[in-house]
């Protein structure tokens, strides 16, 4: 392995880590999979039978030290477990919980104060270069509404389109832990968990989950609506997660990036 080649750990095989791992494992520039950690090892290597070459299965707390990059797609309540040894040790990582970045704030503060670094991926909406230009500009007010089937929330079903929550994305993060990550990726790259709102929607009428996201600054306003398909392996995320995942991997070691 060359010294320019960054070695990276993928944390979880479900639905989204599989994905990446095995993106990973296709090959990328300048990077490479070296390990990942999943609660069932044996099942973790019977799903990795086609990578062409095999990393190996760790236990989650080695991953930052055998990786410059850890990539996690855990469940929230295993979040803290990762992220704070893989920042302890100046690592990058590339958080998929964006909620549980809002849980854990102080993690935040470590790696603004230069202890690692944390890359949150769009995941499964688009326009924040929008909106990260309208901070720049002067934001006054950002309102998520996400629309989603029954399927993807879980619960009965209703029988017509059903408000299930409106209120702040702390609240909706608060709520709905495994299905609001936009919420908390447009809270942190705008107004805050305090100050953005949030609509959460469920819709028999619908095949695949929306997010219709609204922004005004002082500079203009625009809306944004992301129509995805949920994930088939995990119907509460959306099938482009895991893909946002992967291009922000390339992202980090292209030499000409287009986009904010």
């Amino acid at each position: 392995m060359g010294a320019d080649v960054r070695k990276v750990a993928v944390a979880g095989l479900g639905a989204v880590g599989l994905k990446v791992a095995a993106a990973l494992a296709r090959g990328m520039d300048g990077l490479a999979l070296v390990a990942v950690s999943a609660a069932d090892p044996v099942r973790a290597r019977a799903r990795m039978a086609g990578f062409a070459r095999m990393p190996s299965v760790e236990p989650l707390e080695r991953l930052p030290e055998m990786a410059d990059i850890v990539v996690e797609c855990l469940p929230p309540s295993l979040f803290r477990a990762l992220a704070e040894p893989t920042l302890a040790a100046g690592r990058t990582l590339v958080a998929a919980s964006a909620g549980a970045l809002i849980a854990n704030a102080d993690l935040l503060d470590r790696a603004k104060a230069g202890q690692g670094r944390i890359l949150l991926p769009s995941g499964a909406l688009a326009g924040l270069d929008g909106l990260h230009a309208a901070v720049e500009a002067g934001l006054e007010a950002v309102t998520l509404v996400t629309r989603k089937p029954p399927t993807s929330l879980g619960g009965d079903a209703p029988l017509e389109a059903h408000c299930l929550f409106a209120g702040t994305a702390r609240e909706a993060i608060a709520r709905f832990p495994v299905n609001v990550n936009v919420a908390a990726t447009v809270a942190l790259a705008g107004l805050g968990p305090d100050l953005t709102r949030v609509e959460v929607w469920s819709d028999p009428a619908l095949e695949r989950n929306e997010h219709h996201l609204s922004v005004t600054s002082r500079a203009g306003s625009f809306t944004l609506v992301a129509r995805n398909w949920p994930d088939p392996d995990n119907p509460k995320s959306s099938a482009i997660t895991g893909f946002s995942l992967i291009a922000a991997l390339r992202r980090l070691t292209l030499p000409v990036t287009i986009g904010t």
